[in-house]
């Protein structure tokens, strides 16, 4: 097994079931591929699980997890798809590459469950249509339709032959989870008269809704969004009433949660990119370490916080040296000292970025012959300079325009530890860090930041 291997899933879908045979403490997942063309199955599973199982010439396959049970992410190539996986499940499957949708089947322990699962998603995609026309057009037949669309899955669900009991009652579960979320989204959209029939479905649907099921957290897509969403605005409105920074208020709102497998999972994945961006790391790291009791959660987060402090306020910068410049040569951060630096860590495939491009050229033009420079750092691929070139070029971006050596892997955007782009950092004459995650152009505060340095 290969740990540590990351990908990008492209699929939402929710499915689950609880383990029927406690005697097995481990998932045999297995199968064989015709015309297989990859060496590897990647798997994927919620938070931090991440492996690969090795493919044979021959198509075949087999692995030994040690998993919670749930959703997970099965990649091959091009081929996309989820299965159920718990302890227990001793499943194996079988598809051919040129023809996957048609041809894939499981057998084995936890094979009929994933067979169903499979089906359902396909008629779930068929139907489509019906849930889009009740989702744009919010009136008194949106919750007819989606009402149809329940109790059709509902029924395919009890006509399904020899599903393991536990998996099944969970499904239902699952099927109203997906109604209820789809029914707080029409109230979201719906700006204007929310009509009766949703406003009392969806009350009684609130009042009969637990908030700590681990298990339907674990199994269901929408009950997952369901309950994070009710703590976001929980959240939000805590950050309003108590003057808060909206990312403490919500650890604070989910300290409460007593389920630890809920608790845990809002807290790290709120973690693992918020503490880069919070105002107040002391508190937040605190906040995170009362919450969660994930030992491996806690491990990753304390790594992050170490790295974040020694970006703090008045530390000396981590440095760069001979990255790219699209004037020409090639500059280090000691070649840019006795200024105040503005430093834009960017992309040319990233959309947020190139809607800063305006303010930031706005802002450099406001600011120019003043002894403060704009550093754009790129964080394209070295294969990809040329459209960084081109970019520059067609969008007439001015300041110092500089391609990083390693894109996300450069030991500059490592020791500060950025996730996400843009990320705008500020440096002092002497490259000491004045704020490692400074606003944005487009926010409108960076002009009474600057009018406060000796420029």
């Amino acid at each position: 097994m290969f740990k540590k291997i990351t990908f990008i899933s492209g699929l939402l879908v929710l499915l689950c079931s609880c383990s029927s045979e406690i005697n097995n403490p481990t998932t045999i997942l297995s199968g064989s591929i015709t015309n297989p063309t990859e060496k590897l199955l990647l798997i994927t599973g919620s938070d931090t699980f991440r492996d690969t199982i090795r493919v044979d010439d021959s198509g075949n396959f087999k692995d030994t997890l040690n998993l919670l049970p749930g959703s997970y992410l099965l990649s091959y190539g091009k081929l996309f798809w989820r299965s159920y996986l718990e302890n227990g499940y001793n499943v194996q499957i079988a598809f051919d590459s040129k023809d996957f949708s048609k041809t894939i089947n499981y057998t084995g322990a936890g094979g009929n469950e994933n067979n169903y699962i499979f089906h359902k998603l396909s008629r779930q995609r068929q139907a489509m249509n019906i849930r889009q026309q009740a989702m744009k057009n919010i009136n008194d037949s949106s919750l007819a339709l989606l009402n149809t669309q329940k109790e059709a899955l509902l029924t395919y669900l009890n006509e399904y032959p020899s599903l393991d009991p536990a998996f099944k009652e969970l499904e239902q579960k699952n099927i109203n989870y997906g109604y209820m979320s789809d029914l707080k989204r029409l109230e979201k959209s719906d700006t204007l008269n929310l009509v009766t029939g949703l406003r009392n479905e969806l009350k009684k649907l609130n009042h009969t809704l637990n908030y700590n099921h681990g298990m339907d957290y674990l199994f269901s897509g929408s009950y997952k969004r369901i309950i994070e969403d009710y703590y976001r605005t929980n959240a939000r409105q805590t950050a309003k009433t108590s003057n808060l920074d909206y990312d403490i208020a919500f650890l604070k709102e989910i300290s409460r949660i007593k389920n630890d497998t809920i608790r845990n999972s809002l807290a790290y994945n709120h973690a693992k990119y918020g503490i880069t961006y919070t105002k107040d790391l002391d508190t937040f790291y605190s906040l995170f370490l009362k919450t969660s009791t994930d030992t491996k959660h806690n491990e990753e987060i304390s790594g992050s916080y170490k790295v974040l402090k020694k970006v703090a306020k008045g530390s000396p910068s981590p440095d760069f040296k001979a990255y790219e410049n699209y004037n020409g040569g090639n500059t280090s951060l000691k070649d840019l000292a006795g200024a105040y630096l503005f430093i834009d860590v960017w992309a040319t495939w990233c959309g947020p970025c190139r809607k800063e491009i305006p303010y930031l050229k706005e802002l450099e033009s406001r600011y120019h012959g003043r002894n403060i420079k704009f550093v754009s750092i790129s964080i394209d691929k070295q294969k990809d300079r040329e459209k960084w070139k081109q970019m520059i070029e067609d969008k007439q971006l001015g300041g110092v325009q500089l391609l990083a050596d390693k894109d996300w892997e450069s030991s500059f955007v490592k020791e500060y530890l950025i996730k996400g782009i843009p990320r705008f950092i500020i440096l002092d004459p002497q490259g000491n860090i004045i704020d490692y995650n400074a606003p944005t152009p487009s926010s409108g505060e960076l002009e009474t930041i600057f009018n406060e340095f000796d420029l």
